[in-house]
């Protein structure tokens, strides 16, 4: 993948996914990682309006699972249907990029992501056929679009203190230190179960950080290369 400005030859676009639990460094290195090179783009950008397909096509997919079950399952959160809503409306605008001189897409808070969110903590309407179904579809389309992960990680006990340091509010901070870790632990090993799918069909690269051990600097110099091995800067 060339990042130079420079490209003669034009080259697909690279889409990569950085993934890891809470206070790892997900959102500091993407940041990090736009400001080092201008190639590289943090998300993609998405009209609310071109939500409503997607949000209806759900809806009237699952809505009649649910209304058999409703007495055994809660119905989505808007937080697990917006997820659902990003995993179909993202894939479709990436998959339609056009050839375009060694841009690189990095996702934060990713379809990797959503789908172990949705696979961990999701009602128990996921547990069914139909929606084990739609999983594995929308797992085969992202295991085709994704070209590398980037594995941010750190013990548990330097992300906790990194989660409390923050401003923001998150549901880890309300649970006691059993349950933080806990929930830090489901989120580990449903990563890990994804991965491990995705590797039995060639899958995405993956490159794996311990972010107590490593600057981000550090790291951002070595994804720049795992993204393009001859030119590393922009």
């Amino acid at each position: 993948m060339m990042l130079t400005d420079n490209t003669v030859a034009e080259r697909p676009p690279l889409i990569a996914e950085i993934i890891g639990p809470a206070g790892a460094g997900k959102t500091t290195l993407s940041r990090a990682l736009s400001q080092r090179n201008k190639k590289i783009v943090v998300g993609v950008r998405l009209c609310r309006i071109r939500y409503i397909p997607f949000f209806v096509s759900n809806t009237l997919f699952f809505l009649p699972t649910f209304l058999r079950q409703y007495r055994n399952s809660r119905w989505f959160t808007w937080a697990e249907t917006r997820s659902m809503m990003y995993l179909k409306a993202w894939h479709h605008v990436l998959g339609r990029q056009t050839l375009n001189n060694g841009m690189v897409t990095v996702l934060d808070h990713g379809p990797i992501f959503r789908l172990a969110l949705l696979r961990e903590f999701g009602p128990e309407i996921t547990t069914g056929q139909l929606y084990e179904r739609w999983w594995d579809s929308t797992l085969n389309q992202w295991a085709a679009t994704l070209d590398m992960l980037i594995w941010l990680d750190a013990p548990d006990a330097i992300l906790m203190e990194r989660i409390h340091a923050r401003n923001e509010r998150h549901k880890v901070r309300e649970k006691s230190e059993q349950e933080a870790y806990e929930f830090l632990a489901r989120y580990r090993t449903s990563y890990e179960q994804i991965i491990s799918m995705l590797a039995t069909g060639g899958g995405p690269r993956v490159l794996r950080f311990d972010t107590d051990q490593e600057s981000v600097s550090q790291i951002v110099d070595q994804v720049l290369v795992a993204f393009d091995p001859e030119h590393s800067e922009g």
